[in-house]
């Protein structure tokens, strides 16, 4: 069943000749020939690869539009905004909400009320922006303006959820958030943001070294999985010692799923604590970002970690 609930990101967006340049310059994510209506999951990182910052960019033809998550408005307008240097790039912070139509995988009740766009893609839908999601879209505007979104989804089918479903259907697509998550010293590989944050092809932006190191040299000593729950966990819940340490970040409002950091050469099925007969433990589902060759990568290339 389609359901719609409040999202916790704000809008901020950049103007100027040189926006996708310096976009381009500072970020993970490659820019330079993203299309219009187009959008990219994009992080801001430190000289030692750890996230200062993380937002998708909405490519629109006269500007971009950055989803923020809550509490880095300010963050990303002064680190960002404030380093621009003789590039024409301008930050400004948008009061507008958010919104998430989930559960509607077939689109019926989105087109329905006017709002449908394909995961990866945007575009305006009146005075709202209307960003594509596996299994939905995001609705973001001016609050009048996404209220009638709201309400027009509700019409058509939708039914009104609140952050408990935000943070349930959260935990259970494997998306790791801003400060939960996402928060040094954890790498964007350790996060399994690589192939929705990163293109690997990219070099010369602020802690791209760490990356490509990780990448090409290391393997990560852990990584965050979607983890089956069994008995009575909580989040911060841990198990283990040093590159043998679980470590549960989020779980589910019912309980019976979380998020958490497990060492970097678990596999699905994996069991931990990994002794026998244990009631209280977690079973990795899925491990975040699990892919062979995420965007950037070449396959013809041999790393020096596949010839452990």
């Amino acid at each position: 069943m389609a359901i719609v609930f409040p999202l916790d990101l704000h809008r901020i967006e950049v103007t100027g000749d040189d926006r996708v340049r310096y976009l381009e310059d500072v970020t993970t994510q490659a820019l330079a020939s993203a299309q219009p209506g187009t959008v990219h999951g994009a992080l801001y990182l430190d000289v030692h690869g750890a996230p200062v910052a993380m937002f998708d960019v909405a490519v629109l033809p006269d500007r971009l539009a950055l989803l923020v998550p809550s509490g880095l408005e300010q963050t990303v307008v002064d680190h960002l905004g404030g380093r621009t240097f003789l590039l024409d790039a301008k930050f400004a912070a948008i009061d507008h909400v958010a919104v998430a139509l989930r559960d509607d995988h077939d689109g019926a009740v989105a087109g329905a009320a006017g709002v449908r766009a394909r995961p990866g893609r945007c575009h305006p839908g009146g005075d709202v922006l209307v960003v594509g999601r596996d299994g939905g879209v995001d609705i973001v505007g001016p609050s009048g303006a996404v209220d009638d979104a709201v309400a027009a989804l509700l019409e058509v089918g939708a039914t009104r959820g609140d952050a408990t479903d935000a943070e349930r259907w959260r935990i259970a697509a494997g998306l790791p958030a801003w400060g939960v998550e996402v928060a040094a010293p954890h790498l964007p590989e350790e996060l399994g943001l690589l192939p929705t944050h990163v293109h690997l092809a990219k070099g010369c932006y602020p802690g791209q070294e760490a990356v490509a190191r990780m990448w090409m040299l290391g393997r990560p000593r852990r990584r965050l999985a979607k983890v089956r729950v069994h008995g009575d966990i909580a989040s911060g819940w841990e198990s283990g010692e040093g590159r043998r340490r679980v470590t549960v970040t989020s779980v589910s409002p019912d309980g019976d799923l979380a998020l958490a950091f497990v060492p970097g050469d678990a596999e699905v099925g994996a069991r931990f604590p990994e002794e026998a007969d244990v009631a209280v433990a977690i079973e990795v589902e899925t491990l975040v970002g699990d892919t062979a060759y995420p965007p950037g990568a070449d396959p013809n290339v041999t790393r020096r970690r596949d010839r452990r």
